[in-house]
């Protein structure tokens, strides 16, 4: 399926995971979440924008990793999806923010990929047809052949 579809699809299938989510827990509880997971979302916002004004000048000195920015940056994302409303948004939002959830849910996706991530050609690369003469086995029929004729 196109990953432009399953957007598209989003707003139904958490509008029917909240539905499903309330008549499982009660209004309350489900109003309750929504409200619940904005406010963390919104504080994981705003400290990461603290993070990266204060990251700026690491950077420059050169003391900043990729690794930093790219939990930053997945502290962020994550942060969005909490603010968002329904439960699939705040599950994913929640494997980003949570650093020993994001790094599982990595090592197991780089388990299942990793052999086609390693084998992945390049699609310009070029196809030389030909057969392989193994030379040291001629050789070795020759030399046999050789030491026949003189015994």
């Amino acid at each position: 399926m196109n990953p432009l579809s399953l957007i598209a699809l989003l707003p139904v299938i958490e509008i029917i995971l909240l539905i499903g989510m309330g008549s499982l827990f009660g209004f309350w509880f489900t109003l309750l979440w929504i409200i619940g997971t904005a406010a963390v979302g919104v504080y994981l916002l705003r400290r990461v924008r603290g993070a990266f004004q204060i990251g700026r000048p690491l950077d420059a000195v050169g003391q900043s990793t990729a690794a930093d920015s790219l939990g930053i940056f997945a502290t962020w994302v994550g942060a969005i999806l909490l603010i968002l409303p329904g439960p699939l948004t705040d599950l994913l939002g929640l494997v980003l923010v949570l650093p020993w959830l994001r790094k599982l849910t990595f090592g197991i996706w780089m388990a299942k990929n990793l052999h086609t991530i390693v084998t992945r050609r390049n699609a310009r690369g070029q196809v030389y047809e030909g057969e392989i003469v193994d030379v040291h086995k001629e050789h070795r029929v020759i030399r046999q052949v050789d030491e026949d004729r003189d015994k």
